[in-house]
């Protein structure tokens, strides 16, 4: 196992802090063209990938998120119509409570959708070459692991 240097630490420091300013970035025009921020974004794209609906506790582990800072973004997503949440029937788990993309949130999420791709596109995707992102995927799937 290589020794944890100054070098190392600084790179950890430095991949904290670029993904960090690439995401006020991306927040930023998100802000700036719809008025939601990069968080909201995220739940929406998740419930989209997912087929546009997913358990809290399925949301959370998506977003790696924890439960109590979720609720609150979802409160104010439902209040602004982007999401519903959906208690089940009296023979399920009626804990196992649904969040579902309403169509007013699937029509936003398009439209939020290009601005967020023009945003990575500027901020990551023109920079980056093939190789860097072959190298990057190498990485990633070692700090995951």
């Amino acid at each position: 196992m290589p020794r944890l240097d100054a070098e190392r630490i600084a790179i950890f420091r430095d991949l904290c802090l670029t993904t960090a300013a690439m995401r006020r970035r991306i927040d930023a025009d998100l802000i700036a063209e719809f008025d939601i921020p990069l968080a909201w974004f995220e739940v929406m794209a998740a419930l989209q990938r997912h087929g546009g609906s997913m358990r809290v506790n399925e949301l959370c582990t998506e977003l790696g998120e924890v439960p109590s800072s979720l609720s609150r973004r979802l409160d104010r997503m439902e209040e602004a119509g982007h999401i519903a949440r959906e208690v089940p029937s009296a023979s399920e788990d009626r804990r196992a409570v649904s969040v579902v993309l309403t169509r007013d949130g699937r029509s936003f999420w398009r439209d939020a959708n290009v601005i967020f791709r023009r945003s990575v596109q500027a901020n990551f995707a023109r920079v980056v070459t093939e190789s860097d992102l072959h190298a990057i995927q190498r990485l990633l799937s070692k700090l995951t692991r």
